[in-house]
């Protein structure tokens, strides 16, 4: 399934798609070549996602119906591009600009009533700490103040908009780490889905959300 890419497979799969829906891409100078595409931010192995954005640059303008229905025929089956835009004049990196992802997060085995208790809780926490798996081993990390909103939408679902991009990334499974903390029942719940669907610009004062098209 293509939410088991990782996300450098990922990257080839789009850049193939591309390359072989032969559109006027531009690429980069130098000995080796490649096609100048920049990614808004990374999804993990194992997400989904129906929000993900890619800045393509081309040496031409190429219609933007055109240009997805190009690609959709030569991408594989669970790729898919969803909508094209022209990139507005002056434009910044989107991978500088993105900073929280929204997520849906569906849970097996998490009693509802727990799950809201717990998520309430969370949301008047003054620090939720969770441990954090890296290179050199797992650290003790507060995730609550980059947890911007959490809410249950109904049996075993959660909406979590949470910080990404350069600045750092909340994952899913740290967001569920962090509810266990508070409804012990919830630590045999098992994470069957993290589905991105959408990325912002957050604004930092405000908490407004801008959507990439936007930026």
């Amino acid at each position: 399934m293509a939410r088991f890419l990782s996300h450098l497979d990922l990257q080839r799969v789009v850049e193939r798609g591309l390359r072989r829906a032969e559109l006027p891409l531009a690429f980069t100078q130098g000995f080796n070549p490649h096609p100048r595409i920049s990614y808004a931010s990374a999804l993990a192995t194992g997400a989904s996602s129906e929000g993900e954005f890619i800045d393509v640059d081309l040496t031409e303008p190429v219609d933007p119906a055109a240009f997805v229905a190009r690609v959709n025929a030569v991408l594989p089956e669970g790729v898919r591009l969803l909508e094209a835009r022209p990139a507005p004049e002056g434009g910044g990196s989107l991978m500088a600009a993105i900073n929280a992802a929204l997520y849906r997060l569906t849970l097996r085995g998490a009693d509802e009533a727990a799950l809201r208790a717990a998520a309430a809780r969370f949301r008047e926490a003054e620090a939720v700490v969770v441990s954090r798996e890296g290179p050199s081993g797992s650290r003790p990390v507060d995730i609550r103040p980059h947890v911007y909103d959490l809410a249950v939408e109904g049996p075993g679902q959660l909406r979590a908009l949470v910080q990404t991009g350069s600045g750092g990334n909340v994952r899913p499974e740290e967001v569920c780490a962090g509810l266990a903390q508070f409804a012990p029942e919830l630590a045999e719940a098992e994470l069957v889905l993290a589905h991105r669907l959408m990325l912002y610009r957050r604004d930092p004062e405000t908490g407004a959300l801008t959507e990439p098209w936007s930026l």
